[in-house]
């Protein structure tokens, strides 16, 4: 594909940091995809998105989650900053066991998307925890939006529920757009999930983890659990975003890791229940 653009168009590309040019002729976008606003940023002045997705997930980070939630997420910011900057065209390269479903949140918001007719030949995706490098954790799941629910009201219901689940274990306090949470015999909270008014647009939901025992602070990062709707359809997202445990990796990974996946999960069978009794 780049030997056969480059001296046609000039080209950019999505990028790690430190990601090394070697000479080609690509100007490198050292952007975070799960972060909408640098998406944005990233494709002023951009014509036409090319979205290939990439089964080997170079993420430099532990994962939890499926691999098309992960990349459901990544349409969706693409597909919003399309809409921002008036992009003309996304094109999705096909593989053999590509997603329609991708297809249809890069769509969601307007822009032209167009898919490859010849599928490139690819291995299977999978994807549970992936640890390469050990700085930081992305935990991202899918569930069924209730019918008649709003992404904030499934945010809150969030904090709510959990203060519920596990009775006389579990305890959130709200007060003025934060949640404190706290477990049994602890006098300190474990977290500190704080309403980000100024990102939460466009049925997205962000709170920053601005504290707690479990999490260590980092100087350039920001931790952040978000709840966002994708695209038209009737689904959502919740994900945890660059959060850094101040457990021991090892002890983390065998512990707090599971418990938070399996709280995710629980959660997600309570959406599915949510719907039906709404629907009954």
């Amino acid at each position: 594909m780049y030997k056969e653009l480059k001296s046609e168009y000039n080209l950019f590309a999505f990028s790690r940091p430190n990601q090394q040019d070697d000479d080609l002729d690509i100007t490198f976008l050292k952007k975070d995809l799960f972060i909408l606003p640098e998406v944005e940023e990233a494709l002023e002045d951009i014509d036409i998105v090319i979205f290939f997705e990439d089964p080997i997930m170079r993420l430099n980070r532990m994962t939890q989650g499926k691999f098309y939630d992960i990349y459901s997420l990544i349409a969706d910011n693409i597909a919003r900053a399309s809409k921002l900057n008036g992009i003309e065209q996304v094109i999705y390269v096909a593989d053999e066991i590509s997603s329609s479903e991708t297809v249809k949140i890069l769509g969601a918001y307007g822009t032209p998307v167009v898919m490859t007719e010849t599928p490139v030949k690819r291995y299977g995706k999978n994807l549970s925890y992936k640890a390469s490098d050990y700085n930081n954790v992305r935990s991202i799941q899918k569930a069924p939006l209730p019918e008649g629910w709003s992404v904030k009201r499934v945010a809150n219901y969030y904090f709510e529920w959990l203060n519920e689940i596990l009775y006389n274990v579990i305890n959130v306090v709200s007060e003025n757009g934060q949640y404190k949470i706290y477990v049994t015999q602890v006098d300190q909270p474990v977290l500190i999930a704080t309403y980000d008014s100024e990102e939460s647009v466009d049925d997205i939901e962000i709170f920053q983890i601005t504290g707690g025992l479990l999490s260590k602070k980092q100087p350039n990062k920001i931790v952040r659990l978000e709840f966002r709707r994708l695209g038209n359809e009737k689904e959502f997202i919740m994900a945890l975003h660059d959060f850094e445990p101040n457990l021991p990796w090892g002890i983390y990974i065998f512990t707090q890791a599971p418990l938070h996946a399996l709280v995710n999960r629980i959660y997600q069978v309570e959406m599915i229940i949510s719907r039906h009794e709404y629907r009954e």
